[in-house]
């Protein structure tokens, strides 16, 4: 793989990253199949990434702001190669994947006024296509006490298809989460995510803060899952008085082993008497994915009866209570198996898209998703989101408003405007998945 960096007639060339896709999951359901399929974009935030993309796009590549010093910052990116087109001329040739990214920095609120812009181009060459990361980093230069916001257009030039990413760079605020990164302690690669799902040992790393002890917070959780949106809710306080605090001293590179959470969640701080720092979740093993019965069961609550999901809790056999929740919707195996598929695929979409404090599928968007499946349109504000079934401005169209809420643990948190309203279409669209059909609510 060769990355040539188009900026002031200058080129480089990174060297070659390798690493192993997670593999899709299959479940069987006597012996049924359940097949990974695609999903929408990330859902704009000011602290986190905002997405658009061509009809065609399958790209959905991985990016991470990291505050280098209170004067410089890189934007890292990892691709996979799964999501990228890969040609060949004829039989004998090598297959070939070409890729354009370039990026545009402003000053925050201030479109109009670019301080930094470059191109650069990913050309890999394979005899034999394999899954692996396309990855790399970029430095910036970004003078303290201003924020900042990169726009980053990510192009499939064999595909003809491109994504465009903008990213808010905060550098007025020395405590906030992009003054630290996570490493992979066994390949020193970034963490994109905001989870983890397994318990290796990590590396932190946070170059403002050489010789230095960080805080970090480690909290057990159990959040309830979303009530249903005609529900009144009365949503309580977060207690923030952590189970545990660990004292870390980075050394004289600013890095420092970390021990990850073996479940809830860490908060790691350089100042207490704030909320804020990095959060690093760690929730069921191979999430976002579902990979157990346990894991088949708690999603269900959303269209189960209570007896339903009690029977399911208290079984000995999970696995096979499962199967036949669904066959008994379903009036034939294939049927069951199109069920099983469309409603997992939507809980592990909605997990991958949509989790912040909590899994994914427990949020209010998530169990949208998962019931009406995805909105005809999604309107966005910096604090909202209106998601639309059917057409818009049409009075029988059915609209979710979603308000963002503050969160120190996650930018991605928020909050359906609930109404009585909602109650039929509720239970219309609960009583079609009941009925042995998948509901789509546009």
């Amino acid at each position: 793989m060769i990355i040539t960096r188009n900026k002031n007639n200058s080129s480089i060339r990174t060297k070659r990253f390798r690493f192993s896709l997670t593999k899709l999951l299959f479940i069987s359901l006597l012996p049924f199949l359940i097949v990974q399929c695609s999903s929408k974009k990330n859902i704009p935030k000011r602290n986190t990434i905002t997405a658009k993309a061509t009809k065609t796009n399958i790209l959905n590549p991985e990016l991470i702001v990291y505050n280098t010093s209170l004067d410089s910052s890189s934007f890292y990116y990892s691709i996979s190669s799964e999501n990228t087109l890969y040609t060949r001329k004829d039989k004998l040739s090598a297959y070939h994947s070409s890729l354009k990214i370039s990026y545009l920095l402003y000053p925050y609120g201030d479109s109009k006024t670019i301080i930094d812009s470059a191109s650069f181009y990913i050309n890999d060459k394979v005899r034999t296509k394999t899954l692996k990361k396309l990855t790399g980093s970029v430095k910036l230069s970004t003078p303290r006490n201003r924020d900042y916001l990169l726009k980053i257009v990510t192009k499939d030039l064999n595909r003809g298809a491109f994504i465009e990413k903008k990213i808010y760079i905060n550098k007025t605020d020395l405590d906030n989460h992009q003054y630290f990164l996570l490493l992979k302690d066994s390949s020193y690669t970034p963490i994109y995510e905001t989870y983890i799902t397994d318990t290796n040992n990590l590396i932190l790393s946070s170059s403002i803060n050489k010789n230095k002890t960080l805080y970090v917070k480690y909290y057990n959780r159990d959040f309830k899952i979303a009530a249903p949106p005609f529900a009144s809710v009365n949503t309580l306080p977060f207690n923030y008085k952590s189970n545990r605090v660990k004292e870390i001293i980075l050394n004289d590179k600013g890095t420092s082993n970390l021990d990850a959470p073996k479940n809830g969640f860490i908060q790691i701080q350089s100042d207490t008497t704030n909320k804020k720092g990095l959060t690093l979740f760690k929730f069921s093993p191979n999430f976002p994915r579902i990979v157990n019965a346990n894991g088949l069961i708690d999603p269900l609550r959303y269209i189960c009866s209570t007896a339903e999901y009690n029977e399911l809790l208290s079984s000995d056999t999970p696995k096979i209570s499962v199967d036949e929740f669904w066959l008994s919707k379903a009036s034939s195996k294939d049927r069951a198996r199109e069920l099983i598929k469309q409603y997992y695929n939507r809980v592990e979409n909605a997990n991958k898209y949509y989790t912040s404090h909590k899994e994914g599928w427990k949020t209010d968007r998530g169990m949208i998703s998962i019931i009406f499946g995805s909105p005809t349109l999604i309107r966005r504000t910096p604090n909202s989101e209106t998601w639309i079934y059917g057409e818009e401005n049409n009075l029988i169209s059915l609209n979710f408003i979603f308000r963002k809420r503050e969160n120190p643990f996650s930018a991605n948190d928020y909050k359906l405007e609930r109404s009585s309203t909602y109650k039929s279409s509720w239970y219309r669209a609960v009583d079609t998945w009941r009925a042995g059909r998948v509901f789509y609510g546009y």
